[in-house]
């Protein structure tokens, strides 16, 4: 959710921030100096009215790579304080020194912010068409490069603001907030298709558990991502438990029966593709049971299915940690 944050331009007689910005003006008048220095510079801009914003992005690492995106922000109208006499340029560069006279002002322990991590929309660049006050495009940050930046800290991302034909700006400083999150991307199993009222279960230690009471001709399952990738579709493999792998699963999760005997259930689709901007998979890894005739019935019968790393792409998802990225089906077959 973004949220608006207005500087109050009317502090409390007491209060921290009043008495700082009486400290930095007696400051001022005591040196005698004709210019202001940086910081009382930076407050005349926050004396009209300034508003920040609030974003979020995200860092995603997957093999090696780090992905920075931007997915959540509000676009800020650039304004002037009247029309346009001729067609103009609005310039913006991200000014990571700002930050110590913010804090400084309002007294605030925001982060520094590493050159090249923040980048301005549209280049930077707001067209004005004469007669207009108010930019064609509006403004806000994108997280660039977030591989030096640290994760579920929120980072000040001052933006100034220059008319290259002269317009007068309502306001030349913008600052945003960015809450920036890191994390890896992972693969896990989310569903796994049912027969005649059977339900899908995700057990304690995270896999998926389907019983049967026939072997159907086949079953789909359904993966999902851990959470969204905007950059590029991602590709998720599979594979069939071992029976050392079901051994222990049968121990683990105290399920009754026996590993199903190999070669009788099969991945006919081992290979699914999770479009960008979408968390489940578009297609469905498919399980077939070509000898399920050697089965015998008034047994239980158990197999598995877990998500593994497809390394033919640099855009193959690897499984999470736990058991989320396995599936167990389960057959007890009364006739």
């Amino acid at each position: 959710m973004l949220y608006e944050i207005y500087h109050n331009n009317h502090w409390p007689m007491l209060s921290i921030k009043g008495a700082l910005l009486l400290c930095l003006i007696g400051i001022g008048f005591a040196s005698c100096k004709k210019n202001t220095s940086e910081v009382d510079t930076l407050q005349s801009k926050l004396a009209s009215g300034m508003v920040s914003y609030v974003e979020e992005g995200n860092v995603l690492a997957l093999n090696g790579s780090n992905y920075s995106f931007t997915p959540h922000y509000i676009g800020v109208p650039v304004l002037l304080n009247k029309a346009a006499k001729t067609n103009d340029t609005v310039t913006s560069v991200v000014d990571p020194s700002l930050v110590s006279q913010y804090n400084q002002i309002y007294q605030e322990k925001n982060p520094s912010i590493p050159l090249g991590a923040f980048l301005v929309s549209h280049n930077g660049a707001f067209a004005v068409e004469k007669g207009s006050a108010q930019a064609k495009d509006s403004i806000y940050v994108l997280l660039d490069d977030g591989s030096q930046l640290k994760d579920s800290t929120t980072y000040l991302v001052p933006v100034t603001l220059a008319a290259k034909k002269g317009s007068q700006l309502k306001y030349s400083v913008f600052f945003f907030k960015v809450f920036v999150t890191k994390g890896d991307l992972k693969a896990k199993m989310y569903d796994v298709s049912t027969i005649d009222g059977t339900q899908a279960n995700r057990l304690g230690s995270g896999a998926i558990d389907v019983t049967y009471d026939v072997v159907p001709e086949s079953v789909n399952l359904r993966t999902t991502l851990t959470t969204l990738f905007p950059a590029h579709d991602v590709s998720v493999k599979a594979t069939l438990l071992t029976q050392d792998e079901l051994n222990d699963a049968i121990t683990n999760e105290f399920f009754p029966g026996i590993p199903m005997p190999d070669n009788t259930a099969a991945l006919s689709k081992d290979l699914v593709y999770v479009p960008a901007k979408s968390l489940l998979s578009g297609d469905y890894l498919t399980l077939h049971f070509p000898n399920k005739a050697n089965l015998q019935t008034f047994q239980w019968y158990v197999m598995g299915v877990k998500i593994v790393t497809y390394t033919a792409s640099e855009y193959g998802v690897p499984p999470v940690a736990n058991d989320s990225c396995r599936a167990y089906i389960r057959f007890f077959l009364s006739n």
